[in-house]
C-alpha cells in the first residue's frame, strides 16, 4: 500500500491530478478541490489509495489525510464505488458529509450530486456509527453551502467562513467571506 507521495504538482485535468515523483509522472485520480490552489513545480503531498480492480490499477490522491479516510470509508458503503466516492467528495465538504451522515439526515445527503435518496439511506444506514458531528455552527454550514451555490469550491468556502469567525446574521458571514474570497 502506498501511504503518501511527496512529489511536484505538474497540473490537472478532468478528474486527474498529474503529478511527478523523481523520474516518474503519475496520473493520480482526484476530487476537483484538492490541490486545487496548487502552481506547476509546487512540493505537495498527495495522500493515497491504491484500488487493484480487474480491470484497472488507479491511483486515488486527497490533499489531506482526512479527506482520504473519508473517501476510505465510502467506498465501503454497497454499491458505491470509488469514481462515486471521489464525485461526492468533488461536491461538499466533509463537514457537511460528516454532519450529514452522523446526524442521519438523509434528505440533506441526497441534495449531493451523485447521491439519490437510496444511496444516502445506505450510507447512512452502513457508517452512521463511523462519523461525528463536526463543531461547524449552523450559521457557518449554511454559509459554506450558499458560497458553494455561487461556484466557489468548498474548500475556499470553508476557509473564507473560518476566517470570518462567530457571526450570528449568516447575511453577514456571506458577505464577508465574499470580500475575502475576491481578494484571492
Amino acid at each position: 500500500m502506498i501511504e503518501a507521495i511527496a512529489c511536484s504538482y505538474v497540473g490537472k485535468s478532468e478528474g486527474y491530478l498529474i503529478i511527478q515523483a523523481d523520474n516518474f509522472i503519475l496520473r493520480v485520480v482526484s476530487d476537483t478541490d484538492s490541490f486545487s490552489t496548487c502552481k506547476e513545480g509546487d512540493k505537495i503531498t498527495v495522500y493515497t489509495r491504491l484500488i487493484v480492480t480487474q480491470d484497472d490499477i488507479s491511483i486515488y490522491g486527497f490533499d489531506s489525510k482526512d479527506k482520504r479516510n473519508v473517501f476510505e470509508k465510502l467506498i465501503k458503503v454497497s454499491k458505491l464505488g470509488p469514481k462515486t466516492a471521489v464525485k461526492i467528495l468533488s461536491s461538499t465538504s466533509i463537514e457537511f458529509l460528516s454532519n450529514a451522515i452522523a446526524s442521519g439526515d438523509i434528505e440533506k445527503l441526497a441534495s449531493v450530486p451523485g447521491i439519490g435518496r437510496k444511496t444516502a439511506e445506505r450510507i447512512v444506514m452502513e457508517l452512521r456509527d463511523e462519523f461525528e458531528v463536526t463543531e461547524v455552527d449552523d450559521i457557518s454550514m449554511e454559509a459554506i453551502e450558499a458560497l458553494v451555490a455561487l461556484g466557489y469550491s468548498p474548500v475556499q468556502a470553508r476557509n473564507a467562513v473560518k476566517k470570518v469567525g462567530k457571526e450570528e446574521d449568516v447575511g453577514k458571514v456571506i458577505k464577508e467571506a465574499l470580500k475575502i474570497l475576491s481578494t484571492v
